[in-house]
């Protein structure tokens, strides 16, 4: 019975240690109930002696049973909200990490009309990256994503052949935006022009 006693205590100081040293109202809530549970176990434990009719031995132990499973549940859900804290924790960083990765790459482009009426997010000169000329869809990158956007061939809708031979569709695969341009327009040749217009002095043509 000593040595029971003994197990008990060292059970019961072992969870207010994990006690003192959890965070957050709801685990320490949980631990403080697995805490009683054992104090309680070890009440019952301290208050037998030799006296004892079996009928009371046996409510004694079904008191102890009791408080057991409930000490054992609340550990188990003290350890569920830690794990689950954790993952919240990690999942936060991690979206951190997205967020600040984005930033530093949308800083790479700029807003640039591409003919027609049409925009798109071009980088900016001096910072391709050594990627090749593109043309990212304005939707796309307005909602922290890139999504180039795919050359569709001649433009669509209720034009004559001879018009829809002036013009190409370009589309994001992504959320189907469309943009259409000048039939010799695109990503390679807007770059180029981009550079001879930033290499020409200022104030020409």
């Amino acid at each position: 019975m000593a040595n029971l006693t003994l197990h008990l205590d060292s059970q019961a100081n072992s969870a207010n240690l994990r006690l003192a040293t959890t965070q957050g109202v709801g685990m320490l809530a949980e631990l403080s109930a697995a805490l009683g549970s054992l104090k309680a176990m070890s009440d019952i434990v301290k208050g037998l002696n030799a006296s004892f009719t079996e009928a009371k031995l046996n409510e004694v132990k079904l008191d102890f049973q009791r408080a057991l499973i409930e000490a054992t549940q609340a550990l188990a859900n003290a350890q569920a909200s830690e794990a689950a804290a954790a993952a919240r924790i990690r999942d936060l960083e991690d979206q951190i990490v997205k967020l600040k990765d984005w930033s530093a790459e949308k800083e790479r482009y700029a807003l640039h009309d591409i003919g027609r009426g049409a925009f798109a997010y071009v980088p900016k000169l001096g910072m391709e990256n050594a990627e090749p000329p593109h043309w990212l869809c304005v939707n796309c990158f307005d909602h922290g994503r890139k999504s180039a956007l795919q050359n569709k061939g001649n433009g669509v809708g209720n034009r004559t052949i001879a018009e829809r031979g002036l013009d190409k569709t370009f589309a994001c695969n992504h959320c189907s935006a469309s943009i259409q341009v000048s039939w010799n327009n695109n990503p390679v040749s807007d770059r180029n022009a981009m550079e001879k217009k930033a290499r020409a002095p200022q104030g020409s043509d």
